[in-house]
């Protein structure tokens, strides 16, 4: 409750504070967006998402997409990209809207659903029919989601701390408001008010954003990451737009259209790794145990004292299980 007061306070006098500013015209955002782009990285207009992307290794080396979580983006595959692409993978990473440099368009959908048929053509417009996904996080739910819609286009899929069921940012796995409401209220905003971009914007640069963002990781002196990394990975805040972005993203959590029922996973026939850290604060082990239970065919792999990113907590460890999942001859 005193963390939820304390946003409160802070959202509300960031609203007031950009209220009593002169209104100034802003950059037009896809412009920002490809000046921050990473050498080589690219830009795909599909279904009317603006996403940007990255890719490694052989373009004849069999695909594998990478999906990232909540507020995440390419970056957070900055140690598995180059083992996967060393292996002789096709390696490609995008932004999911509204996420990283990709469309903060309010106007769009991003819903679980949106999000699936947008993996479809994206894959369509890179010229992939098939192809092994990887899902961390809520990149996971996405990657549930479509192996449910698009079994035929599935090789195999990783879930690393996959959110599955879990149908938004403020929800827990049971499916209960994890703030109290607060959640629910921020879903009711209008993403196209200025005030509640400004609360949003406030929220970001709160002492209490950066505590809960600590709670990603099990131990942050272990962090397999350069600092360069982790300052970079907050660009996404320099596109004008990405409050409102992130407004609609929630805003979209309550429809019916990202809702996900577990069950339908007892369907799945296509081979999946199940890769969680024990120590996990974000999504807990309890849900990676109850997937494990509804996939019919499944690999379960458990790291001790690792929290909720292995990429960057268990490099190696995690690398090797990946790399054996995708080499393996699992049918």
């Amino acid at each position: 409750m005193k963390r939820l007061l304390l946003f409160l306070i802070l959202l509300l006098g960031a609203a007031f504070s950009t209220a009593a500013q002169e209104a100034t015209p802003e950059p037009d955002p896809q412009a920002v967006a490809e000046s921050l782009a990473d050498e080589g990285g690219q830009f795909v207009t599909v279904n009317d998402y603006a996403i940007y992307y990255v890719t490694a290794g052989p373009d004849d080396g069999p695909p594998v997409l990478l999906l990232h979580g909540f507020l995440g983006s390419s970056l957070d595959f900055y140690n598995t990209i180059p083992a996967l692409a060393e292996a002789g993978y096709r390696v490609i990473a995008f932004d999911r809207p509204p996420f990283g440099l990709s469309t903060k368009d309010t106007s769009l959908s991003y819903t679980l659903k949106a999000m699936s048929e947008l993996t479809a053509a994206f894959m369509d417009e890179l010229g992939i029919e098939r192809a092994a996904l990887v899902g961390h996080s809520a990149g996971g739910s996405v990657v549930a989601d479509f192996a449910v819609r698009y079994p035929e286009r599935v090789e195999k899929f990783v879930l690393i701390a996959g959110a599955v069921g879990i149908s938004g940012p403020f929800s827990s796995p049971d499916g209960s408001d994890a703030t109290g409401g607060f959640g629910a209220m921020i879903a009711q905003m209008d993403p196209d008010s200025e005030q509640a971009q400004s609360m949003i914007e406030g929220f970001f640069t709160s002492p209490m954003f950066t505590s809960m963002m600590g709670e990603a990781v099990a131990d942050p002196e272990a962090l397999n990451l350069p600092p360069e990394i982790l300052a970079i990975k907050q660009r996404w805040q320099q596109i004008p737009g990405w409050a409102g972005g992130l407004l609609a993203f929630v805003r979209d959590s309550v429809s019916e259209d990202n809702q996900f029922d577990l069950e339908q996973l007892k369907d799945v026939e296509t081979p999946a790794l199940l890769i969680w850290g024990e120590a996990d604060a974000i999504v807990p082990i309890s849900l990676g145990e109850t997937l494990r239970d509804l996939l019919p065919n499944d690999t379960w792999v458990t790291y001790p004292d690792i929290g909720h990113s292995p990429m960057d907590e268990a490099t190696d460890l995690m690398n090797a299980d990946l790399l054996e999942f995708l080499a393996s001859d699992t049918p």
